[in-house]
């Protein structure tokens, strides 16, 4: 690689001379520290002082390949129409500045994606809304054509730009293969037709867009992100499903007791639910103890078989107290009782043990203890 050539021989003496009288030392200073000494140093150098510390090897190689520049023609005929996955991540540095001729590459990759019709997973987050220079015409405009993409199965766009909506409703319109499809940063709502997406079984996005997007679909799987507050309208919406949404992910926003309530009069056939929930001070305060409160919210879902809490953030160290867990889990299966397993905000996991009638905790390697409190006899739930 001609980026990598071999550095000069004052270069090199001048890192070799400060690796071994100082490298000792180095490692009092941090990543940023030895990011900004290092910005603006050739590759070649960047390569040698990377073989100094693994500290400076870390830094060094995340300069090295942040910037890699690759250019490669493709012909139409053989090379688009090979093309089975088509994953960017375009992450801009803070303070990035509008660069010029990105209208041109946006273009390139439009077109390119009109042409790889064989495509089986399209992956583009390219952070167009973290640019603070560029201009509000600047996104990635789908191509217009009539052609299906019968094997594009997963599907997840973000940062593509404000004004892509008509583009983005008709490309959506022919991808009858798709299952999987996420669109976390986009909030209007779509008009798709009604034989659009008829395979889609997951859906990652806001619920302005979720209410749009799930009637009448087979989707099973739904995570929701951004508002933290969801209309009855819209989730009487997500609710028309052509097939029982069985797993809820929330753990992409803050869930009221409020919005629990509503979930559970609207989406109460879910098997699955993990939330975040906004009482991160009210519990450091209180315990997970207040939790108990929502027996009569669970007790809503038919089939609820896993409660996930491990994205609720509480500020205390070390894990929750084994006995409050344990009689949460008690009290949450009187109420609902289908319920097998609850992951803590402790990130301590209970399940249901059928054969015993016993709630076990199981630690994160997967192995098994009984509550601190109580180590002899088996915990029997009523």
């Amino acid at each position: 690689m001609d980026a990598l050539t071999r550095p000069t021989a004052v270069e090199l003496d001048n890192v070799i001379h400060y690796s071994t009288a100082d490298s000792a030392r180095s490692t009092f200073l941090p990543n940023e520290t030895l990011a900004a000494i290092f910005h603006g140093l050739s590759p070649s150098v960047l390569a040698a002082v990377g073989r100094v510390s693994r500290q400076w090897n870390e830094v060094a190689e995340w300069l090295l390949y942040s910037n890699i520049f690759i250019s490669e023609t493709l012909s139409a005929s053989s090379s688009f129409l090979a093309l089975r996955k088509f994953h960017i991540r375009w992450i801009s540095e803070h303070g990035a500045h509008y660069e010029p001729n990105i209208n041109i590459v946006l273009s390139n990759l439009s077109q390119a994606i009109g042409l790889a019709t064989n495509l089986e997973s399209l992956d583009l987050h390219l952070g167009l809304p973290c640019l603070p220079e560029h201009p509000t015409s600047t996104s990635l405009t789908f191509p217009a054509t009539d052609a299906y993409y019968y094997s594009l199965r997963h599907v997840s766009l973000s940062g593509i730009g404000p004004f892509t909506h008509n583009r983005l409703t008709h490309f959506l319109n022919i991808l009858p293969a798709a299952q999987h499809l996420r669109l976390p940063d986009y909030h209007d709502q779509m008009a798709l037709l009604p034989q659009a997406l008829p395979s889609l079984v997951s859906f990652c996005g806001p619920p302005r867009v979720a209410a749009t997007i799930l009637p009448g679909r087979p989707v099973q799987s739904l995570a929701l992100v951004g508002q933290d507050y969801v209309t009855d309208l819209d989730l009487s919406r997500m609710a028309l499903t052509s097939v029982p949404l069985r797993h809820l992910d929330l753990s992409a926003m803050l869930v009221t007791p409020t919005l629990l309530r509503n979930l559970s009069r609207n989406l109460n056939a879910v098997e699955s639910l993990k939330v975040k929930l906004a009482l991160r001070h009210t519990l450091h305060f209180a315990g997970i103890g207040l939790l108990a409160a929502l027996s009569n919210l669970l007790g809503a879902f038919r089939h609820l078989s896993t409660f996930d809490l491990s994205p609720t953030h509480v500020d205390y160290k070390g894990l929750s107290d084994s006995a409050e867990e344990f009689s949460l889990c008690q009290s949450w299966q009187n109420a609902c009782p289908s319920l097998r397993r609850v992951v803590f905000p402790s990130k301590t996991e209970w399940t249901f043990q059928e054969d015993d009638n016993t709630w076990l905790a199981v630690l994160s390697g997967g192995s098994r203890r009984r509550p601190t409190f109580y180590s002899s006899k088996k915990f029997v739930a009523f």
